[in-house]
């Protein structure tokens, strides 16, 4: 299996004892070189941590991190957070100085992390003008070029994906350092329970950013959790833990897909049948095996959810990323 640059998120600002545990392993540091610690929100127009978290708080983890040898980066994000829907958020980017105020709340988080990775939530086909100029400002506000995006898993033009045509690798390549292809939640709009990621999709993904720009090096994605496809068509995120553990308390058999490897189970409740699918260290080395027949060794992969994963993960990786 193809070694490749690996990254991690932390969708927090700090590290529960199972994720410290993981990173602190000589099988997680042979596998991930970056963590993301996705903690930083937009509120009232700047970033700023999800409390109880503070920014010295924040110093002291990425410190903690440094010293074990990860590169770290503080994703940003609105969340649900009130005042940041799509056109909130345009009306932010689109004024210069609020778009100032916003990028001087990032560029103070600098100091303390090796960059910053933007996560924006679905925009506007109208705000690509303003995005564009909100990472170009920021990218020449930050030492070298800092700044990471979670771009949308886009494979052709115009986009097959929502707010895909509101950010366009081509024109924003020369101000990311990194691009993350968000090749996860591949069946998260359908009626019929699937996989949340395929081999097949991130090599089409991959494929369409790298004929996009030949300046930022790009990560597809890979999930660390799976779905819960509810009976009323509600879906959720669960653990490899909890997946395994509905099974289990229900006396169900745990089946693998054919296509993918995933796992998977059924069950009836009093709504209908829902289903769960997940992965484990075996469909995840599937999948990356089948992405290393297109997709060349200087793409990296990022792995999104820590905390989610199959425990023998790590250890099956390090195993096979030789």
């Amino acid at each position: 299996m193809k070694k490749r640059n690996g990254t991690v998120v932390v969708e927090s600002c700090a590290l529960d004892p199972w994720q410290t545990a993981t990173l602190q392993s000589d099988s997680a540091r042979a596998v991930l070189n970056e963590v993301i610690l996705l903690c930083l929100y937009v509120r009232n127009g700047v970033a700023e941590p999800l409390a109880p978290a503070d920014q010295s708080s924040v110093a002291q983890v990425t410190s903690a991190l440094k010293q074990r040898g990860y590169r770290v980066r503080l994703g940003v994000t609105t969340g649900e957070t009130p005042g940041t829907t799509p056109s909130a958020l345009e009306g932010i980017l689109v004024d210069p100085a609020k778009r100032a105020a916003l990028i001087a709340s990032l560029a103070g988080f600098a100091p303390i992390s090796d960059g910053i990775a933007l996560a924006p939530p679905t925009l506007l086909p109208t705000s690509e003008a303003s995005f564009r100029a909100f990472v170009n400002e920021l990218a020449a506000t930050l030492p070298d070029r800092r700044v990471g995006l979670f771009a949308p898993p886009s494979s052709m033009t115009p986009s097959d994906v929502a707010s895909g045509d509101a950010i366009k690798l081509s024109a924003l390549s020369s101000s990311l350092s990194r691009s993350y292809l968000m090749t996860l939640d591949l069946h998260c709009c359908d009626d019929v329970p699937g996989p949340t990621t395929a081999s097949d999709w991130i090599t089409r993904v991959v494929t369409f950013a790298r004929s996009q720009t030949n300046t930022a090096s790009l990560s597809f994605s890979l999930p660390l959790y799976g779905t819960y496809f509810g009976a009323t068509k509600t879906q959720r995120q669960v653990s490899y833990a909890e997946a395994a553990g509905m099974a289990a308390s229900r006396h169900i058999e745990i089946l693998r897909r054919e296509d993918t490897g995933s796992l998977y189970f059924s069950f009836s409740d009093a709504g209908g049948v829902s289903t769960v699918v997940f992965d484990d260290s075996h469909s995840l080395l599937r999948t990356l095996s089948e992405v290393d027949e297109g997709v060349p060794a200087d793409v990296g992969v990022l792995y999104y959810g820590l905390g989610g994963e199959d425990p023998n993960l790590f250890a099956a990786l390090k195993e096979r990323m030789k």
